[in-house]
């Protein structure tokens, strides 16, 4: 089974267990959100009596009347906004992404994987990157733990969004009634838009698999074969970056903060070991 059908069976199982898991919850959530609904209104009385200048707004009663029916709604309103609306941008991504390459989903998933996982044969001298690495143990124990994490880091993102997306979803159900928490009210739009980030890795990791799939990584020949290992980690690295460029989408802050770091991926880990690598080869040939 690939990694695709085999997260598709662990949803359908875990979609079906926390939804009943959801309902059996709510009679409990529907209290909490009562109990809190009184605590809210009598703040919201309290303050108004207590200050003739403070007007209870419509918001005293039409919040909690909002989370009551939220509550009760809440597996078809989680699926109507939030599943069906990223299912239906997962597809068009998914759609150009087959049309753009030119490959069924099985070649895609295929060419992406022999695209990260490349290893330059050889260089301008004939050697490739395996003659330069048995050289130093050291190295080649490094490039395997690389192509290691390269033939596993897009399954891992989608491993961990599978686990992250029901992990939201059970905590939407107790956000709405903690949103009536006073000076809490910003709970609920940290879960929404945290929650939209989450189910939006998929079709940014299909966009970023694009990418490598369109690069000629497998035709280019670099004069320094170690830069094929730099830019194998650097696809990684940006792999990784999943989460931050889906927050990119729902978060204006993360705008500034993304740009501010993202320069470090190319001054971070890929320079450093580029640089030892090429000292130790440099050394080598000199003798």
């Amino acid at each position: 089974m690939t990694i695709q059908e085999i997260l598709n069976q662990y949803r359908s199982i875990l979609q079906g267990r926390i939804d009943l898991f959801i309902n059996e919850s709510r009679p409990y959530v529907l209290l909490m959100a009562v109990t809190l609904t009184f605590v809210f209104v009598g703040y919201k009385v309290m303050k108004a009596m207590s200050d003739p200048d403070e007007k209870m707004g419509r918001d005293a009663l039409l919040r909690p009347i909002l989370t009551l029916m939220a509550i009760t709604l809440y597996i078809p309103l989680v699926k109507l906004l939030l599943f069906d609306t990223v299912d239906i941008v997962s597809e068009i991504v998914k759609h150009g992404a087959y049309r753009v390459t030119g490959r069924s989903p099985a070649d895609f998933e295929q060419a992406f994987q022999s695209g990260i996982t490349h290893v330059q044969g050889t260089g301008a001298d004939g050697n490739g990157v395996y003659d330069l690495l048995q050289v130093n143990p050291f190295l080649e124990f490094i490039h395997i733990i690389i192509y290691f994490v390269a033939s596993v880091v897009g399954g891992y993102i989608l491993m961990r969004q599978l686990l992250m997306i029901f992990i939201y979803y059970i905590l939407g159900m107790f956000a709405l009634p903690f949103s009536l928490i006073i000076s809490n009210e910003r709970i609920l739009k940290s879960w929404f838009f945290g929650f939209l980030s989450i189910l939006l890795w998929e079709p940014i990791l299909t966009i970023m698999k694009v990418i490598i799939v369109l690069l000629p990584v497998g035709n280019t020949a670099f004069t320094n074969v170690l830069l094929s290992v730099a830019f194998q980690v650097i696809m990684i690295l940006m792999i990784l970056k999943v989460p931050q460029f889906a927050n990119l989408l729902v978060d204006p802050e993360s705008g500034n903060r993304f740009s501010n770091k993202a320069g470090s991926v190319l001054r971070g880990a890929p320079g450093k070991a580029y640089d030892t690598a090429g000292k130790i080869v440099n050394k080598i040939r000199g003798k």
